[in-house]
């Protein structure tokens, strides 16, 4: 199915699937980088806590402009579905979308339903009513 160029309609600029996990990549590692930095300075709880926070708002951060760290370097953004409208300071879908990936058994079920349908949709996208787009 040929894209078009309105976010609104369901696959509209849907970012690929490689594009999709490399900037998982980058946002684990940046978790990784959050948790390792500030425990350093502030205790092992802190910094899990701090990289938490990290996964699970990531798409709504106003310095950020909406996008993750790993969806600015892969030049995607996840939207609202119905109104192709950036997460920026939308904290509760940003965090609705993300809880399922922040648990580590629904997490893996959260990733397999990538690969069903033409939506490239995780379950926290199906739940957020979101959709990631390419910039």
């Amino acid at each position: 199915m040929e894209n078009s160029t309105n976010p609104q309609t369901p696959n509209a600029n849907l970012a690929s699937l490689a594009d999709r996990f490399l900037g998982a990549v980058v946002d684990w590692l940046v978790f990784g980088a959050l948790y390792y930095v500030i425990d350093v300075f502030l205790g092992r709880s802190i910094g899990y806590l701090t990289g938490a926070l990290y996964l699970l708002i990531r798409d709504a951060l106003p310095f950020l402009d909406g996008q993750s760290i790993g969806k600015k370097v892969m030049k995607t953004r996840a939207v609202k579905e119905d109104s192709g409208a950036p997460l920026t300071n939308d904290y509760a879908t940003a965090l609705v979308r993300n809880i399922p990936a922040a648990i580590p058994l629904l997490s893996f079920v959260d990733g397999i339903f990538i690969f069903f349908g033409d939506e490239r949709k995780r379950l926290g996208d199906k739940i957020g009513k979101t959709i990631v787009i390419k910039e």
